[in-house]
């Protein structure tokens, strides 16, 4: 049932989104979605907190190929990534006047940066990161670009090709690693010298 009413938000919004509806997609009676969900309310509530949880896991999964597979977990690469923004969005704008949602939102951001807080702390650890960097600015500031990212994709997609995306991310994480040194040339020997 949750995955029918992803697909209904992602396809119409939050307001064409209904129980019978839910019940058709899901091949079965309104007794039965009423029966999981008390209201139609505490089933869109569900259905976002279960998109979150989708993306935190692919996420993190992918964390241990590093912060770029972590960061591309996130974006809008895929259809099923198109759709939790489809529904991330629908959520966002209704979060301004529900206390609730806000809440969610505000978590389910901090956890994110800190995540990719976390990513950061640990390439500075091993030596990987240009020093001297505010990790913690640098973690928001990533975030906030893939926001941006992310809802311009939405609306315009032809003009965000995974190329592009991936592209921006590489720019914008590229200054953060330290540049590899060239390996230092052997001291040149003068001819006759031994």
């Amino acid at each position: 049932m949750i995955s029918v009413a992803c697909r209904l938000i992602a396809e119409a919004g939050l307001e064409a989104v209904t129980v019978r509806d839910v019940a058709e997609g899901a091949k079965c009676s309104t007794a039965i979605v009423s029966h999981y969900f008390h209201n139609k309310r505490e089933l869109l509530f569900l259905t976002y907190n279960s998109s979150i949880d989708r993306a935190t896991e692919r996420c993190m999964a992918a964390a241990a190929n590093g912060l770029k597979a972590y960061l591309a977990g996130i974006l809008p690469l895929g259809e099923e990534q198109v759709i939790e923004w489809k529904i991330w969005l629908a959520f966002w704008a209704r979060a301004v006047a529900d206390p609730e949602i806000a809440e969610v939102q505000r978590k389910c951001i901090a956890r994110t940066r800190g995540n990719i807080l976390d990513i950061l702390c640990e390439l500075d650890a091993d030596g990987a990161l240009v020093p001297g960097l505010d990790l913690e600015a640098e973690a928001r500031r990533i975030l906030t670009l893939l926001i941006g990212m992310a809802v311009q994709v939405l609306f315009d997609p032809a003009d965000w090709p995974a190329e592009r995306q991936h592209g921006l991310i590489d720019a914008e994480l590229e200054p953060l690693y330290r540049k590899q040194r060239e390996p230092a040339a052997a001291p040149r020997q003068s001819v006759g010298a031994r």
